[in-house]
């Protein structure tokens, strides 16, 4: 699947009129979601998934394949997120039992090199309702790095989805997740500013026929023009999405350990 998508940023004071313009916009109230998700660095030497048994019996197992495919080819941070409640899930001193709970996980490749465009593009997997995640990580090489939460409001007309969201900052719990989430009002923004990042966003599934991506392009950028006197969409460096891992070094005279 290809992901393009515009971005723009959204001061915290001008976060509820920004919701207005586009729940006029879509005619929709917007759905509110709140992610908890851990980042896991596989080995800087690619490889393919090596245990299986995470996807043998997954309706998803085409996708899973197609992961592993890539992660032969360069070593990635790949995305466990989790659905949690504000109310049900912060501040109650309970675990998260991760391995008992469906979660998404989600790899995004670095983006395409387009210059003087504020659209950005790039392939992505995302495998839903997955038990046993962790387990699946670690049977495969890759290790816990840290965690953050993500929250979104999204908004959708047809095919376009607008997607608001902001990062909080998670206490330090090195090499594990926090036992028990803190209380919702405890949070803090990651970004000091706490502004919003809006995303306006198109998938194309079969990124195989140029014609469809090409159709996708236009119509961001016609998105672009109908937002522009009230959204700054502007040229993101791809370097900022890139989640690849550096190979090891090689040390002359014995290539790489």
């Amino acid at each position: 699947m290809r992901e393009l998508f515009l971005t723009a940023s959204v001061k915290d004071a001008d976060f509820i009129m920004a919701c207005a313009v586009l729940q006029g916009l879509t005619w929709m109230t917007a759905r509110h979601t709140v992610h908890r998700i851990l980042f896991y660095h596989g080995d800087p030497r690619p490889s393919a998934l090596k245990n299986m048994r995470a996807f043998q019996q997954s309706r998803y197992s085409t996708l899973w394949k197609e992961l592993s495919a890539q992660l032969l080819r360069s070593s990635y941070v790949l995305q466990t997120a989790y659905e949690v409640s504000p109310d049900s899930h912060f501040g109650t001193g309970s675990a998260m039992e991760f391995n008992l709970l469906p979660g998404t996980l989600r790899w995004t490749d670095l983006p395409d090199p387009m210059r003087d465009t504020p659209i950005t593009s790039r392939k992505k997997i995302e495998i839903p309702d997955q038990s046993n995640l962790p387990t699946a990580m670690l049977d495969n090489g890759f290790r816990y790095k840290n965690e953050t939460i993500q929250e979104s409001y999204a908004f959708v007309r047809e095919n376009v989805e607008f997607v608001f969201s902001r990062y909080y900052r998670l206490p330090d719990s090195p090499g594990r997740p926090v036992a028990a989430l803190p209380a919702w009002t405890d949070l803090r923004p990651l970004d000091p500013a706490q502004k919003w990042v809006l995303n306006v966003k198109l998938n194309v599934p079969d990124d195989s026929q140029p014609e469809k991506v090409k159709k996708a392009h236009e119509e961001l950028l016609a998105v672009k023009a109908e937002l522009e006197k009230v959204f700054e969409f502007k040229v993101i460096d791809r370097r900022v999405f890139d989640t690849r891992i550096p190979p090891p070094p090689t040390i002359p005279g014995r290539g790489p350990p």
